[in-house]
């Protein structure tokens, strides 16, 4: 895996530098790191520390020391980073001198969610759980859990942007509706210890696109990608008609970076970007980035009086509360991300 491009370190960096000195000598763990998000945090927080001087020392876990090493060599031998072998769901930490828990290691996408449901209810149920008791354990740490928009089920087609103050609920009986359900129960279970000290805040990411995104799973922008790469057509699955939004992920983990540092112990905060896209709008946009542009094509037109529907934030809370914005609209993160690929 390649290392990430210096200007997306650099853009993390830039909009977090006002937090980092909370990191001072601090002791983080860091779940799935080996993931895409997780590689994300993990990398940018190594190239703070290495930028800035913060004295910080990082433990990963993962699951086999010789894949990371293949994976990440240039992340391998990092100074003040140590590997640590084991399973999220029954690991018992090195230490309890944590002063921040990022808690990646819940790698599940609906499609799994669908097809191997008891191993996502074990992976996120349990895994997360353990991290908890782990973070009890430690005096008062900051405690980050990856979480998703999923949790809230299915948005109204009424509602432009899903708030993190609506009511609804992924359906744990509905298999489309799993990987959400049981994401919601883990960020319950973390915010009752909120009474033992711990600061536990959730991020609810939403669409995504950047460096190391799957380019042939379950993320449609991924897949585009992937297509245009390749010089094949871009291929919808559907009718192209739902509407979604996607943030850089440089831009997702300054946010997550600060919600860790800065967000209020107990609270979810919706982590997306606010600008609605259809999705046959985004295939395009990417198709036009291939030399020469590729075709898009459907599998089926749409309906006639169909009512598309939505997966779009409102991030209100997170630019009220921690002054987050959108720093690179999506015309610029497929670009990025493009020049990424191509290199």
């Amino acid at each position: 895996m390649r290392e990430l491009p210096r200007r997306d370190l650099d853009h993390v960096l830039d909009h977090t530098r006002h937090i980092w000195p909370e990191f001072r000598d601090g002791r983080v763990f860091i779940t799935g790191g080996t993931g895409f998000v997780g590689s994300w945090m993990l990398e940018t927080l190594l190239y703070a520390e290495r930028t800035l001087r913060l004295g910080v020392r990082v433990t990963v876990l993962a699951r086999d020391r010789d894949t990371f090493a293949t994976r990440f060599p240039h992340l391998a031998g990092a100074p003040g980073l140590c590997l640590h072998v084991g399973d999220v769901r029954v690991v018992d930490p090195p230490t309890h001198a944590f002063t921040h828990f990022v808690h990646c290691a819940s790698a599940a996408t609906p499609r799994m969610s669908a097809e191997r449901p008891e191993e996502v209810v074990d992976l996120i149920e349990n895994g997360s759980r353990r991290m908890v008791e782990a973070a009890e354990a430690a005096k008062e740490p900051h405690f980050l859990q990856m979480s998703s928009g999923s949790v809230y089920g299915p948005q109204p087609t009424s509602l432009a942007n899903i708030p993190e103050s609506f009511t609804g609920e992924a359906d744990p009986a509905d298999p489309s509706q799993r990987f959400g359900a049981v994401k919601l129960a883990a960020e319950r279970r973390g915010a009752l210890a909120v009474k033992n000290g711990v600061r536990f805040v959730s991020a609810r990411a939403f669409g995504l696109v950047g460096p190391r995104l799957p380019l042939d799973g379950p993320f449609a922008i991924g897949n585009f990608l992937g297509d245009a790469l390749a010089g094949r057509p871009a291929e919808i699955l559907g009718d192209g008609t739902p509407v979604r939004s996607w943030m850089h992920v440089a831009d997702l983990v300054a946010w997550c970076w600060t919600i860790l540092a800065r967000g209020t112990p107990g609270a979810a905060y919706n982590v997306g970007s606010e600008e609605p896209l259809a999705i046959a709008e985004a295939a395009a946009q990417v198709a036009a980035l291939a030399e020469p542009p590729v075709p898009v094509v459907r599998r089926r037109d749409p309906e006639k009086g169909a009512i598309a529907s939505r997966y779009v934030p409102d991030v209100t809370r997170a630019r009220e509360e921690l002054g987050l914005e959108v720093w690179i609209p999506f015309d610029a993160a497929i670009r990025r991300t493009w020049e990424w690929l191509r290199q």
